[in-house]
C-alpha cells in the first residue's frame, strides 16, 4: 500500500486490512446468492377476454297473397337482390357466414324465406341452412348458439309473425326491442331487420360451448322501396308503382 512520506504500516496491520476486506467481500458475495436464491413472487393475473358475435333477423321480401301464391313477388325478388349490397364495405355491415331460412318442403309449405336469401347465398358462396320449419324456433336458437365461434354473424329469414318468437328465444326481451315479441311485426313492413349482439366471456379457456348472452338488439331499415304488385302495397305507400306478378311459378327462381 502506498502511503504518504512520515507513515508506516506494521505487518499486523497490514494482514488486519486483509482480513477485513475479504471478510467484507465474502459478505457482499453471500447477501448476493441469498437474493438470487429468493422465490421471486408471481402474480397470477386472471385475464378474461370478451368475444362477441352478431344475428340478424329479417322477414322474407314481399309477397302479397293470392297474387304470388307461396313466392315471392316481383317486389320481393327485387328486395331480396338487394340484401348483397347491405354487407357491402360502404355499409360497414359485417357479411354473414351463416344463413337460416325455413324450410320450404315442410308445412305450410312457404318458399318465400327461403327465396330472400338466394341472392345473399350466391353473393357470399354460403348454403342456405333449411333445417328448420315455422314452430322450430327454440330449436333454431339453440343451433345458432350452440355452434357459434367468437366473431361469427348468423343471419335468419324468417315469418314476421315468429320473428319475435325467434329473438325471445335467444334471449332478447321487450325491453331491448318491441320486435322481440311474437306477433308484433307490423304486416306491411318488409324494410326493416333486428340486429341483435351477443357476447361471452371466457375465464382462462377456450371452451367453445360458454354461453352466449345477448347485449342489446336495434332495428335497422334498409332504405329499399321496391315497385308495388298490388294496389294493396300502393294504397299503404309501401312501394312506388303498380307493377302485377306474372308467370310466379317460374319467376320465383330467376335470380340471375
Amino acid at each position: 500500500t502506498n502511503l504518504p512520506d512520515g507513515f508506516s504500516m506494521s505487518a499486523d496491520s497490514r494482514t488486519s486490512c486483509v482480513t477485513t476486506r475479504t471478510a467484507v467481500l465474502v459478505a457482499w458475495v453471500a447477501v448476493l446468492l441469498l437474493v438470487a436464491a429468493a422465490p421471486v413472487p408471481v402474480v397470477m393475473m386472471k385475464t378474461t377476454r370478451a368475444k362477441s358475435m352478431s344475428v340478424f333477423l329479417f322477414r322474407h321480401g314481399e309477397c302479397y297473397q293470392p297474387a304470388c301464391g307461396t313466392h315471392l313477388c316481383t317486389s320481393g325478388i327485387s328486395r331480396a337482390r338487394f340484401l348483397p349490397s347491405l354487407f357491402a364495405n360502404t355499409r360497414r355491415l359485417k357479411p354473414p357466414c351463416k344463413l337460416y331460412a325455413i324450410n320450404p318442403g315442410k308445412p305450410p309449405f312457404m318458399a318465400r324465406e327461403y327465396e330472400t336469401f338466394i341472392p345473399l347465398a350466391i353473393a357470399r358462396n354460403i348454403s342456405i341452412n333449411t333445417s328448420f320449419a315455422r314452430g322450430d324456433e327454440q330449436t333454431l336458437a339453440n343451433a345458432i348458439l350452440g355452434d357459434l365461434d367468437a366473431g361469427a354473424v348468423v343471419a335468419v329469414s324468417w315469418r314476421h309473425t315468429m320473428i319475435g318468437a325467434v329473438a325471445t328465444a335467444l334471449g332478447c326481451t321487450a325491453n331491448m326491442s318491441s320486435r322481440c315479441v311474437a306477433g308484433s311485426w307490423p304486416n306491411l313492413d318488409f324494410d326493416t331487420f333486428v340486429l341483435m349482439k351477443f357476447q361471452r366471456n371466457y375465464n382462462g379457456t377456450s371452451d367453445h360451448h360458454s354461453s352466449w348472452k345477448i347485449v342489446n338488439a336495434s332495428t335497422v331499415h334498409m332504405g329499399f322501396t321496391p315497385v308495388c304488385d298490388t294496389p294493396n302495397e300502393l294504397s299503404h305507400g309501401a312501394c312506388t308503382e303498380l307493377r302485377r306478378c306474372k308467370n310466379t311459378t317460374q319467376q320465383h327462381f330467376a335470380f340471375d
